[in-house]
């Protein structure tokens, strides 16, 4: 439990005791190789999917039970060809997902250490320590956003592609490169929410859509029995979020609109398909949008002690986050296959 909250522990000082300036943006590289060895080297930690993917990691090459997508086969065989064994695996898919993060919210976040400090305390042991393939996935979408900014659609789609051999879910990615660009007022972003309230009672007919390409409606009918809601606090959360979203945000950034539209159709999922848990796994794409633009709304806040006060707030609700996340998902039963630990 020491490592788990020691952690939280480090991010939050970063957080408060960085000013962000360029050279602390650098110096956050520190605590990231540190997360980094801490989710590489976990044993037995991550639920379920901890274990199913060590067994489908111990086959032999080519073997694949579970019909699991081409490149996460190939993936796996390449490092078994290289003689790398289940833990080292994780180790590297840690660095390079953690430093992947760290430029990434370097490009996009206005207060990096803290959009860390958010990530941690919500999504990410979700997506680091259980949804491996499908993170493979958000995180080349997350990468692939740049092409959008700088209009380079084969790029894009190449990323997408790559993403979807690595995931299915990643086929409604496609369209966002001619929506996330969009400039929305209020009026549109009120008629597409309401649309969402329309789609809602009807949002049981996705499982009933015949896609055969690669087993796309097989997958469907399966989930179409998985009756469980969405988590109300959740929506809760992200409801007052795009909201205030929505009626604060002003001049925004290229980057920042992409981000904005991001956050819309996260709310316009949640919804549409609230009924559904299983279809809002799509909203994991779209995490990004959250964690970048929550500091975002902290810098809009221009009265330097309601600014303080507000940050006060959030990370004290970012703690008891993390405290519930850290439950939640049995991390607190941490262990390292580290023998110095």
């Amino acid at each position: 439990m020491i490592f788990v909250l020691g952690i939280y522990t480090l991010f939050l000082f970063y957080t408060l005791l960085f000013s962000e300036d360029s050279y602390e943006r650098f110096l956050l590289i520190f605590p990231v190789l540190i997360l980094s060895i801490y989710t590489g080297t976990r044993m037995n930690v991550g639920g379920y999917d901890y274990h199913v993917y060590k067994y489908f990691y111990s086959l032999p090459q080519s073997q694949n039970p579970y019909g699991y997508e081409v490149l996460f086969v190939i993936l796996r065989d390449t490092f078994k060809m290289l003689g790398i064994n289940y833990n080292i695996f994780l180790l590297i898919l840690s660095f390079i997902f953690n430093f992947t993060i760290y430029k990434l919210l370097i490009k996009y976040s206005e207060l990096p250490a803290f959009s860390f400090l958010i990530y941690i305390s919500t999504f990410y042991y979700w997506h680091n320590f259980t949804i491996i393939r499908n993170y493979i996935s958000i995180l080349l979408f997350w990468i692939s956003l740049k092409y959008i900014l700088e209009k380079k659609p084969f790029h894009y789609f190449g990323l997408i592609t790559l993403a979807f051999l690595f995931h299915k879910t990643s086929f409604i990615l496609y369209p966002l490169y001619f929506i996330l660009n969009l400039k929305l007022n209020k009026k549109t972003i009120l008629g597409i929410l309401s649309l969402a309230l329309i789609i809602n009672p009807f949002s049981y007919l996705i499982f009933k859509i015949n896609i055969t390409f690669l087993g796309l409606s097989e997958r469907l009918n399966r989930y179409s029995y998985i009756i469980e809601h969405g988590n109300f606090y959740e929506f809760l959360e992200l409801s007052i979020f795009v909201l205030t979203l929505i009626f604060v945000s002003s001049n925004l950034t290229e980057e920042q609109n992409i981000m904005f539209n991001i956050n819309i159709l996260a709310l316009f999922i949640f919804i549409a398909f609230y009924r559904f848990a299983i279809v809002l796994r799509f909203l994991e794409f779209f995490r990004i949008g959250i964690i970048t633009m929550i500091p975002y709304l902290l810098t809009k806040i221009r009265n330097k002690n309601t600014r303080c006060i507000t940050f006060s707030i959030f990370c004290l609700y970012l703690t008891w986050k993390y405290y519930d996340t850290v439950f939640a998902y049995a991390i607190h039963h941490y262990t390292t296959w580290l023998p110095f630990l």
